[in-house]
């Protein structure tokens, strides 16, 4: 464990994790994320009965990853998360991932926001919680603003419907955060998902879905002097519910 900076552990990546090529998932790499997020939150005393008792939760709004490989099937990888910024609602979380030889595999930060449950709306979070989860760590990518833009640069090439059923929700009534991604890449093109290899990943969540909603994904593609941009974005009627980015090279 990471001493005042935050929270480390080390796991190995399992065959439930991985794809055809025996790479870890987006989506199973995010659920790690998160994992971390909640096992730093359990060290602290802030376990998920703390905030269903408390009537509270934390709920992420954006996500930023730069991926220099993905994990391997087998392969043991060390997770770093720290929380470094707060303002009265709001706090950033970030993570570095390794692999046994200390090569880093993976800058990412995070946006959350403390939730009343009961109320479904923003709370101040309480002074304790910021004394325990503030390190005063700089953020693993320093100056992230999480700029998203409204409307797709690319061209379409695909459009998808589908309904939120009970296995997407979590703990929260709604939609868990790392659903999205799974959903999104399930309409990234094969010769882009199997050929090329993912870089970054960018998420803002703007409404929550939950069981039953009928969410629309719209696809767009464009090429870029980094490589190919998919650009998802998920509608509940004409609402931007969320969005993804996507980088390939």
């Amino acid at each position: 464990m990471m001493d005042r900076i935050g929270y480390e552990t080390t796991q190995t990546v399992h065959y439930f994790q991985i794809d055809g090529s025996r790479s870890m998932t987006p989506a199973a790499l995010l659920s790690a994320l998160q994992e971390m997020a909640i096992s730093h939150s359990d060290s602290l005393g802030f376990s998920v009965q703390y905030n269903l008792t408390h009537h509270c939760f934390w709920s992420v709004v954006n996500w930023h990853l730069k991926l220099y490989r993905m994990p391997k099937y087998n392969e043991t990888i060390t997770l770093q998360t720290w929380s470094d910024k707060f303002a009265r609602f709001q706090a950033n979380r970030s993570f570095f991932l390794f692999d046994e030889n200390g090569n880093k595999l993976l800058d990412g930060i995070s946006r959350w926001i403390f939730m009343d449950s009961e109320k479904r709306k923003p709370a101040n979070v309480p002074a304790d919680m910021v004394e325990k989860y503030h390190s005063g760590q700089v953020s693993a990518i320093e100056g992230e603003k999480f700029f998203m833009p409204k409307t797709p640069a690319g061209r379409l090439i695909c459009t998808r419907d589908f309904v939120v059923t009970r296995r997407d929700t979590d703990t929260n009534g709604h939609a868990n955060n790392v659903k999205y991604l799974e959903w999104v890449m399930d309409d990234i093109p094969d010769a882009i998902y199997e050929d090329m290899t993912l870089k970054d990943i960018r998420i803002v969540y703007r409404k929550e879905c939950l069981r039953g909603d009928t969410v629309t994904i719209k696809t767009y593609l464009q090429d870029t002097e980094n490589g190919k941009e998919i650009e998802s974005f998920l509608y509940e009627g004409e609402t931007i519910v969320a969005q993804v980015i996507t980088l390939w090279a």
